[in-house]
């Protein structure tokens, strides 16, 4: 499957997911009085949050536009 294939909208749409979830579960192990708090925050939610991150630039630069007749 190609990256690009997916379309813009979609691969923003996985990006936004995962940044948004990222964020949740930092949310959770800041309210967690608990030793896994920590490896729930450094490990799981930034790598959420890297992979949201990676999936965005990665679809900036992958996405094919497009092409000029389906432009409404």
């Amino acid at each position: 499957m190609k990256l690009g294939g997916l379309g813009l909208q979609r691969l923003l749409r996985i990006a936004s997911v995962l940044i948004i979830v990222g964020l949740i579960t930092e949310i959770i192990s800041l309210c967690w009085v608990h030793p896994l708090a920590f490896v729930l925050f450094a490990f799981v939610s930034a790598s959420l949050m890297g992979l949201g991150i990676l999936v965005y630039l990665a679809s900036i630069v992958f996405a094919v536009p497009p092409p000029p007749g389906d432009r409404g």
